[in-house]
């Protein structure tokens, strides 16, 4: 019985691990796009540069932190 749970752990573990590392990723990207658009609102701009320049910086820092946690094969 006892062999049971403990795969069950094995298996179940990486799923959190990594579901956990997507809303990581996803999290960083949106507090991106928020910063950039009170930036676009402070500055006054009529396209959202400052958004898309934020939101591309902070995907490649979650998208840099993301693949640094992955295991090394």
């Amino acid at each position: 019985m006892e062999n049971k749970d403990k795969d069950n752990n094995k298996q179940i573990n990486p799923f959190f691990k990594y579901s956990g590392l997507g809303f990581q990723l996803l999290f960083t990207i949106g507090a991106g796009v928020w910063i950039g658009i009170k930036i676009d609102n402070y500055l006054g701009s009529k396209q959202p540069w400052g958004a898309i320049i934020c939101s591309l910086l902070f995907m490649a820092a979650g998208l840099y932190i993301f693949i640094k946690s992955l295991p090394k094969v």
